[in-house]
């Protein structure tokens, strides 16, 4: 079919920003049952090493894998691709209910992650091609919601399935095989003009026109900073408690890091009313700004309370930092390489998962805390918010400075 012929509503926005949830699963439905991975396979060679990177492993691939798989979507279709990823996703995320070698389960991590690669970027790209301006981005900032959102609720599910034993949480992995049935029956593929002549004067330049690498650069160089920012607090909250303010019981520890994170999707809601009323500089003075905020006072919190109110401010700005570069990436992308652009920006975020815990095992070994190295990452961001602040400054004063020669 092609999109000329169908109008994408609700339905489409739904189904196509459910299957994030996917992504999340990854790591999420394992981080409560390590100890118990452990316990199982603690007599492979270097198994401190090996057992905790069944978590971090999909990540990596999406990291590695999502460009390439934003030219497959380029090339081949976005709907088919997504459709077949999210059924071999069910069954390399359930393989190890029934797989007892360790490296036969590691190879359906890796399964995993390629997959988790495919759907994100898939199905991002169905919604850039579905709908336009404000409609797309309402749907992105849903989509970061909804990631956020089932965060939160995964970890207490999967905490709970893994009192059944380790295998438990896989079995989880089988909501693939439910979300697909929305893809198939509420969405079609979106195809371009065969020839020439079935374009619109507009649609022959936005065809031939080249990859917009310089814009897709500077993107996802700010998005790096972003994603860096953007896991620093979910992935350190829990030792920061337990050093700084004796907060030892796990229950705690996650119930306050269910608190601090709810600030993600309650940003990411607030960003589908913000980028209505502030241009893009503003927004992203805003977000680095909150980041900033949140980083300097938890490193100055006298107790947990204001530490994870803090925490929550901080949670605020990175849940609209997700939605706000992913819209920014997509401005400039059309149906013939917006699979591509989609995949090099969700490279980049995925890459900044991974360097957020190397940047801060660092700051920790230079500040020699954790609570220290907050302040860090605190002044990193502000010097982000005045640096995009200083450009909104030039940028009007350009534009003043031209106005006069602009009426001779």
């Amino acid at each position: 079919m092609s999109v000329n012929t169908n109008k994408a509503g609700t339905l489409q926005g739904v189904a196509l920003i459910l299957p994030i949830v996917l992504s999340v699963m990854g790591a999420v439905l394992l981080a409560p049952i390590v100890p118990q991975l452990m316990e199982q396979f603690k007599d492979i060679p270097n198994a401190n090493y090996w057992v905790p990177s069944l978590l971090s492993v999909p990540a990596l691939c999406i990291a590695l894998f999502s460009a390439p798989a934003g030219y497959i979507a380029d090339k081949f279709g976005r709907r088919r691709i997504l459709i077949w990823s999210m059924f071999i996703y069910a069954f390399c995320g359930m393989a190890p209910l029934v797989l007892n070698d360790f490296v036969a389960i590691y190879i359906s991590r890796i399964g995993v992650g390629l997959c988790e690669a495919v759907i994100m970027v898939a199905s991002t790209t169905l919604i850039g091609d579905y709908f336009q301006n404000d409609q797309r981005d309402k749907w992105l900032g849903s989509q970061a919601a909804t990631a956020s959102f089932s965060a939160m609720c995964l970890f207490p599910i999967a905490g709970a399935l893994g009192t059944f034993g380790w295998r438990g949480p896989f079995a989880l992995y089988s909501v693939s095989l439910i979300l697909v049935i929305g893809v198939i029956f509420f969405t079609w593929e979106v195809k371009g003009p065969k020839t020439k002549s079935e374009f619109k004067a507009q649609d022959v330049q936005s065809s031939n026109r080249a990859f917009p690498m310089a814009h897709m650069i500077k993107v996802c160089l700010i998005s790096l900073v972003g994603a860096v920012m953007f896991y620093i607090l979910q992935f350190n909250l829990g030792s920061a408690l337990r050093a700084e303010f004796a907060v030892n019981s796990s229950l705690m520890t996650g119930i306050m890091l269910s608190i601090a994170s709810l600030g993600v999707p309650i940003g990411a809601v607030f960003y589908r009313y913000a980028h209505k009323k502030f241009t893009l500089p503003k927004l992203i003075m805003l977000e680095f700004g909150l980041l900033a905020i949140g980083f300097i006072c938890m490193s100055q919190a006298p107790n947990y309370q204001l530490f994870l109110a803090a925490g929550f401010l901080n949670q605020f700005g990175a849940g609209m930092v997700l939605p706000t570069m992913l819209t920014w990436a997509m401005r400039d992308l059309d149906l013939h390489n917006r699979g591509r652009g989609t995949g090099m920006w969700q490279a980049t975020f995925a890459f900044g998962q991974f360097a957020s815990t190397l940047s801060f095992a660092f700051v920790v070994t230079m500040t020699g805390s954790a609570i220290a190295s907050f302040a860090v990452f605190g002044v990193v961001a502000l010097v982000m918010c005045i640096g995009t602040a200083i450009t909104l400054v030039l940028a009007r004063n350009a534009q003043s400075s031209a106005a006069p020669h602009s009426v001779k």
